[in-house]
């Protein structure tokens, strides 16, 4: 009985580390056309968030997705950081190619069996003439649901925040806190 029990728990305590995650894939420079291997200075002007056509249809189904949102929070993340500066001459270019929102129902009621929420997109800090100095693939995913974790708000805040966390981790070269 006891065994069973340290089984399900363990279990339980898996499923909720593997349940919200996120992470970034560079991309060579030498291997992605247009991306220089010029150094980027750690702070930028002004961010551009865009969706892609595969991003763009997604949108009708996931009205909960807010870009604008998405793109406050990041700028936010980066002033807050002294990232994002009046006097800097790079941009943050971000391109939406994925993204899922579950309907709070489903959040709530079958957590993550109902799959994830998730934003994916690709991060380009460019120059003042909008050349690529860098590129990287970001990916940030919420399964967890539930009365706290099934909420709009909580799930979107989270996956708004995390992607946030590693656009400005691009910008500052550090890693992603």
């Amino acid at each position: 009985m006891f065994r069973a029990i340290k089984l399900v728990a363990a279990l339980a305590i898996v499923s909720v580390l593997a349940a919200c995650a996120s992470g970034v894939t560079r991309m060579d420079p030498a291997s992605t056309p247009n991306v220089s291997t010029a150094k980027t200075e750690p702070s930028i002007k002004s961010v551009s968030i865009w969706l892609n056509e595969d991003a763009k249809k997604l949108q009708a189904e996931n009205l909960k997705f807010n870009q604008e949102e998405l793109r406050a929070t990041v700028e936010r993340l980066l002033v807050s950081q002294n990232l994002q500066k009046p006097g800097a001459t790079q941009l943050l270019d971000i391109e939406i190619t994925s993204l899922r929102v579950r309907s709070a129902f489903s959040a709530i009621m079958f957590g993550f069996m109902a799959g994830n929420d998730n934003v994916e997109g690709v991060v380009s800090i460019k120059d003042a003439n909008g050349a690529v100095l860098k590129k990287a693939k970001i990916k940030a995913s919420y399964a967890l649901g539930g009365v706290g974790g099934g909420t709009d708000g909580a799930r979107l805040g989270w996956l708004y925040e995390e992607f946030a966390k590693h656009a400005a981790a691009e910008v500052s070269g550090a890693p992603a806190k």
